[in-house]
């Protein structure tokens, strides 16, 4: 079966900035994805939210259609990502 990573609305808000607002994403096993933009653009914030290292302020982390969002950053690595 191939693992597919799906961010559904994912969001991170720091008071009245908003980092990452309503990402929707889907990246399929085996595929080599880059995320690209300028400085302040959420670049950073959506690896640490897609790695379990920060919380999220709306929206989820899926693989192969279970909720990851909630998982130790230690367990989404033993999920292979990383």
């Amino acid at each position: 079966m191939l693992q597919m990573l799906e961010l559904k609305t994912l969001s991170k808000h720091f008071g009245g900035v908003k980092a990452v607002d309503n990402l929707d994403l889907s990246i399929g096993k085996g595929s080599i994805f880059g995320v690209i933009g300028p400085n302040g653009s959420g670049k950073s914030t959506t690896i640490n939210l897609i790695c379990g290292l920060m919380e999220k302020t709306t929206g989820g982390v899926f693989l192969d259609g279970e909720d990851i969002t909630k998982h130790a950053p230690h367990q989404v690595v033993g999920a292979g990502i990383g």
